[in-house]
C-alpha cells in the first residue's frame, strides 16, 4: 500500500535521481495553484518537473536556488500537504517550510504582517494519522530564533501559536473568537499538517504567512479594500522574499 512505498519506489515513479533529491521544500498554501507554481519557478534554475504517471501529482517541481537543491509544490488543505510532505520525507528531505496567507486571530497584527508559528493546533484531519498523541505541534524552534534574529522588514513580525482549519468557510464569529481566547494567533489551512508529517519524517519545520485579513475585527477575505490589498500583496513579497534569504543561509 502507499504507507509502504519507499524512497526507491517514490524516485522510480516521480522519475527523480538520487541526486536531484532537495535538500528543502517549499509548500505554498493557495487556491491559485499554477499562478503560485509560476511566480516560484522564477527563483529557481535548472527546473526538473515532477509528476507521476497516473496524474496523481503536478505543480511540483525541483530546482536549484543559489547552489541549494529545493523542491516546490503548490498545495491547498491538508490532504494536500501532507501528501506532498510525505513524499519528500520519504525522500530524506531534510527542511520544510510552509508559506501562504492566513486569517490573523489577534487585533494588532495588520493586513500583510508575517506570522511564524512556533507551533499549529490540529484543528484539520492529516494529524491524526502522523502524530495520534499530539494535537499541537511544534516548528523547529532554532528556525523560529533566527527568523526573529534576523528579522529587518518594515512590517511586522508575529511570532506565535496558530490553528490549523480544514473548512475555510466554515469559520463563523464563535469559532474565530474561541480560536483567539485559546490564544492562537491566526488560523491557515495547511501548518499543522505539514509539520506533523515533518515530524514523523524527522524533518525540520518552519512556517511563515502573511495576514490575508483579520477576523477578530470584523475582516474577512471578500474585502477589497485598496489599502488592504496593497498591504497584503507586499506581505506576500515579504514572505516569499524572507523564504529564499533563509533558503540561502541554510543550504
Amino acid at each position: 500500500m502507499l504507507k509502504e512505498l519507499t524512497k526507491k519506489d517514490w524516485m522510480a515513479l516521480l522519475h527523480i535521481p538520487p541526486e536531484k533529491i532537495p535538500k528543502i521544500l517549499i509548500l505554498r498554501g493557495t487556491r491559485n495553484l499554477k499562478t503560485q507554481y509560476a511566480k516560484h519557478k522564477a527563483y529557481l534554475k535548472d527546473i526538473v518537473e515532477i509528476g507521476s504517471p497516473n496524474g496523481l501529482f503536478e505543480d511540483i517541481c525541483i530546482g536549484s536556488y543559489q547552489d541549494t537543491l529545493v523542491g516546490y509544490a503548490s498545495v491547498y488543505g491538508d490532504a494536500m500537504a501532507s501528501e506532498i510532505t510525505h513524499v519528500f520525507g520519504v525522500l530524506g528531505t531534510s527542511l520544510v517550510i510552509q508559506t501562504g496567507c492566513c486569517g490573523a486571530l489577534d487585533k494588532d497584527i495588520l493586513p500583510g504582517d508575517i506570522v511564524c508559528a512556533t507551533t499549529a493546533h490540529s484543528g484539520e484531519g492529516a494529524v491524526q494519522y502522523y502524530t495520534p498523541q499530539k494535537r499541537e505541534i511544534q516548528a523547529t524552534p532554532d528556525l523560529v530564533e533566527i527568523v526573529k534574529k534576523e528579522w529587518a522588514s518594515p512590517v511586522g513580525l508575529h511570532k506565535g501559536r496558530i490553528w490549523t482549519t480544514s473548512a475555510l468557510l466554515a469559520e463563523g464569529k464563535e469559532e474565530i473568537q474561541n480560536w483567539s481566547n485559546y490564544g492562537y494567533i491566526a488560523v491557515d489551512m495547511e501548518s499543522a499538517s505539514t509539520f506533523a508529517v515533518a515530524e514523523y519524517f524527522g524533518m525540520k519545520r518552519l512556517s511563515l504567512l502573511y495576514a490575508f485579513d483579520n477576523p477578530v475585527k470584523g475582516e474577512h477575505i471578500l474585502q477589497t479594500d485598496q489599502e488592504i490589498q496593497e498591504r497584503r500583496s507586499k506581505g506576500e513579497q515579504i514572505m516569499m522574499k524572507v523564504t529564499f534569504f533563509l533558503i540561502h543561509g541554510l543550504g
